[in-house]
């Protein structure tokens, strides 16, 4: 019995571990296929919109200045654009990426800047919704009528998704000759959509109905490097769906959270030129907001700030020959002879975004960033190098830009409400200054100070006086009216004793 009892021990010792093993193979395979799809993330090609760089110059660019295969193109100025499958069968065209807006839209009509459009007839798998959207900007805007289709990052091999589209059939300078785009993609959240916030976004969609992917997207836009015998070679860059990609950065990515889920909003703590403060209240570089887009070219700024900005930079910019009033204002360009443009002689420009409620770190910003190379087609100036100064002011708040992307790898973590930047590995314009750089962790006292509250915008003083007036006389009606009716019943109440009285007497 004993032994029979050992055997039997033994036995279902040896059935226990191999159920464990076979439970902790089973979750252990459960755990890798989890960790390969949450890893799952998609490049996708991003293309310039210059005419000015043939194919072959590309093609030449990746053999001998990046073996990397970027697959977002662009030029500092023209927008970063993608290629899109829309309908059934596709009709592909190419859409601007912008973070600072919501409406996937697409031309649906002729124009004399196109040379393509969407044909709605065509497409099995279009469907007319009917609302009418509006859609303005600071100078043009265009029109058209909301629809659904299927639609395809060109690139990705995952299914088509069905979007909200809108269809443009009308527009005032929103689409630009030459610029080989047809549409935008907007890449916000809900709450800027056109015409209310029911539009849903094309990458909320995406995310609904591609669930496997992680709530995330990065860019990296590389902007343009000098090489000899090339005119202002672009580099492109890469967007990446669902994820972050290791090889497009280096060192590590810090983050600032979310404000709010509308813009991509952040916080500004603070702003250095060549490393001294500009010393003005850090809600002034968030009034009314400030927000990360990368359809907006240019590093915008409250008109104070901008303005102390600008005497900074004037201050301390020495360079041979004096900088006319004009080129600060972005109304002329600066050009030098190649190989002579005087990047030391430039500042650089920090922006410190908060990372925690006592942390910021800090942007470093190249003067490769700021100064935007323009191609000689557009400067008329034969073999040199032309630059526009691409700091501005803004009447809505700060927007950090494209030329300013162009310098980091920048995370949009919409999974954990936050912007990660990281030093990119896209190549410098030039090496004779430092690339932009991320430093790490400043410890600030209190970042909460530095938010933007809107004022009361409700009634005037004017107008609570009169309502207080009108209040303090409908008191006074309802308590002279209360008066009035006592009056009136003491009187019938004596005039009815009276009457009683002489009845009395009578009787």
């Amino acid at each position: 019995m004993a032994s029979n009892k050992s055997v039997k021990s033994q036995s279902l010792s040896w059935l226990r571990r191999v159920h464990l093993g076979h439970v902790s193979f089973t979750l252990y395979i459960h755990f890798v296929l989890l960790t390969i799809t949450l890893a799952e993330i998609y490049r996708i090609p991003l293309k310039h919109s210059s005419k000015l760089v043939t194919k072959q110059v590309l093609e030449d660019k990746k053999k001998t200045l990046d073996n990397n295969d970027h697959n977002l193109s662009g030029k500092p100025g023209e927008g970063y654009y993608i290629e899109v499958s829309i309908g059934t069968p596709p009709q592909k065209l190419n859409v601007l990426v912008d973070t600072g807006s919501s409406n996937f839209a697409v031309a649906a009509a002729p124009d004399p800047d196109l040379t393509k459009y969407f044909i709605k007839r065509m497409s099995k798998t279009y469907k007319n919704v009917g609302t009418s959207i509006y859609v303005p900007y600071t100078q043009g805007h265009w029109n058209g009528i909301l629809g659904t289709d299927r639609v395809r990052l060109s690139e990705m091999i995952i299914e088509d998704v069905t979007v909200n589209v809108a269809c443009i059939s009308s527009s005032k300078n929103f689409f630009i000759n030459g610029s080989n785009w047809q549409g935008i993609l907007g890449m916000a959240y809900a709450d800027i959509a056109r015409p209310n916030s029911t539009v849903e976004p094309f990458f909320d969609s995406l995310m609904k109905q591609q669930p496997h992917l992680e709530n995330s997207f990065s860019l990296q836009l590389c902007g343009t490097v000098d090489s000899p015998g090339l005119d202002d070679v672009s580099m492109g860059g890469t967007m990446v769906i669902g994820g972050i990609d290791e090889t497009l950065y280096t060192g590590q990515i810090y983050y600032t959270p979310l404000r709010k889920e509308w813009y991509y909003e952040v916080l500004i703590t603070d702003v250095e030129v060549n490393g001294t403060s500009l010393g003005v209240d850090c809600k002034e570089y968030n009034t009314d907001k400030t927000i990360v887009d990368s359809g907006t070219t240019n590093l915008r700024l409250p008109e104070n700030v901008y303005n102390k900005v600008l005497t900074a930079f004037k201050k301390n910019t020495h360079t041979f020959t004096p900088i006319p009033e004009k080129f600060w204002l972005g109304k002329e360009l600066l050009c030098w002879n190649r190989s002579d443009v005087p990047w030391r002689e430039f500042p650089v420009i920090s922006i410190y975004l908060s990372q925690s409620n006592s942390t910021s770190f800090k942007l470093d910003i190249s003067p490769q960033q700021y100064l935007r190379a323009v191609s000689p087609a557009y400067s008329k100036t034969a073999n040199k190098d032309c630059f526009k100064f691409s700091v501005a002011t803004s009447a809505a708040g700060s927007v950090i830009g494209a030329v300013i992307l162009e310098g980091y790898y920048v995370v949009f973590d919409r999974q954990n409400r936050r912007i990660g930047f990281a030093q990119t590995m896209c190549h410098p314009r030039t090496t004779s200054v430092p690339p932009s750089r991320v430093i790490r962790n400043y410890v600030t006292k209190d970042n909460q100070k530095c938010v933007y509250v809107k004022p009361y915008s409700g009634p005037s003083a004017l107008t609570i006086v009169a309502y207080v007036m009108a209040a303090i006389s409908a008191v006074c009606i309802v308590a002279l009216s209360f008066c009035f009716v006592q009056w009136i019943q003491q009187r019938r109440k004596k005039k009815n004793e009276d009457r009683r009285d002489v009845q009395a007497l009578i009787d």
